[in-house]
């Protein structure tokens, strides 16, 4: 849920709009995952909190995807426990998902939509962020001219630029990204470094990638 707050310089807080997000921290005490005889995450201890951007890089198999996974609520660990705080209250995890946006290039798009439909319908069951319309994302990502295509019909660079706004405008505490950058060229990129900056304040995100331009505003790095 977000709250509302005292009016404040438009210049210093231009994207929240009077609106601030709940504290969500993430505790993981010793969890370990396997996968048949393979241990992908052995004994991890970590504290996530509100406020910071972390990162996650290690090589391919080295349990990135498997640790956003985890936070996600979409595994559970084989071993250890993880445990969610939202404004100090505990969170059950079956409750997660209304605070959470996720994206990863495991994530399916239904194709048959176009980008203003798409978008549309996900912010019709994750709100935007209240000073947003679904119009206004679609300038921000720069598919002003195209928001009537069929997202079949569009490049995988701006079909994930759709997926980064599902994450980045969506009015939740954490944000979960996945090799954000996996399909863009060189512009977009740096187009996704600049929401990032601004999107992510007072906000609990990790970035799991390769790629060290996606975790260059990383506050801390973790090497899997």
């Amino acid at each position: 849920m977000l709250r509302r707050k005292r009016a404040s310089s438009a210049a210093s807080r231009p994207w929240t709009m009077g609106v601030e997000f709940p504290s969500l921290n993430i505790r993981m005490h010793e969890v370990s995952k396997r996968f048949g005889r393979n241990w992908i995450i052995k004994q991890k201890s970590e504290e996530y909190v509100s406020g910071r951007i972390y990162g996650v890089r290690g090589r391919n198999g080295s349990g990135k995807s498997t640790l956003i996974r985890l936070l996600a609520g979409h595994l559970s660990p084989s071993r250890g426990n993880i445990s969610y705080t939202l404004d100090d209250r505990t969170l059950p995890v079956d409750q997660l998902y209304r605070h959470l946006s996720w994206i990863g290039p495991y994530f399916e798009i239904v194709e048959e939509l176009t980008v203003y439909e798409f978008l549309s319908f996900h912010f019709a069951l994750k709100p935007l962020l209240p000073h947003l319309s679904v119009s206004e994302v679609v300038t921000r990502i720069g598919l002003e001219k195209a928001s009537g295509y069929a997202l079949t019909d569009c490049s995988s660079g701006m079909r994930q630029r759709v997926l980064l706004a599902s994450a980045l405008y969506a009015a939740t505490p954490l944000l979960l990204l996945d090799e954000p950058t996996v399909t863009l060229d060189a512009d977009s990129a740096e187009w996704f470094q600049g929401e990032l900056k601004i999107y992510t304040k007072d906000r609990l995100t990790l970035i799991a990638s390769n790629d060290e331009r996606d975790l260059i505003p990383c506050d801390t790095i973790d090497v899997l």
